[in-house]
């Protein structure tokens, strides 16, 4: 299986190239039909593709102001030490991963 994901670093993404992604799985396609395996539904894979493209782009423009963001917030209400724990760790990222969520989808 040729991987889609690996076809462009995410940093070099300014917006998915669509004719990658489609030219990709309409490889795959044709290797499963050579390996008599079942066959993509490409709309979906497609789609799916895109949007994977379109969420790397995401965090690597907005990622790292995001966590700045939460880190401080989370300093603010916590103390300087906030952030050195393990669970302080994760909550970073899990507030970090929610912004970048909803940021992401409104957007859109």
């Amino acid at each position: 299986m040729l991987p889609i994901e690996d076809a462009h670093p995410a940093s070099a993404i300014t917006g998915p190239d669509r004719g990658a992604i489609l030219s990709a799985i309409l490889r795959r396609q044709a290797l499963r039909r050579e390996a008599q395996l079942p066959l993509l539904n490409v709309r979906a894979e497609y789609e799916r593709a895109v949007e994977r493209a379109l969420w790397k782009a995401h965090v690597v423009k907005h990622g790292e102001t995001i966590r700045d963001q939460v880190v401080a917030e989370l300093r603010a209400k916590h103390g300087p030490q906030f952030g050195g724990s393990v669970g302080g760790q994760w909550a970073v990222r899990l507030r970090t991963e929610k912004q970048l969520r909803e940021k992401f989808y409104f957007c859109k």
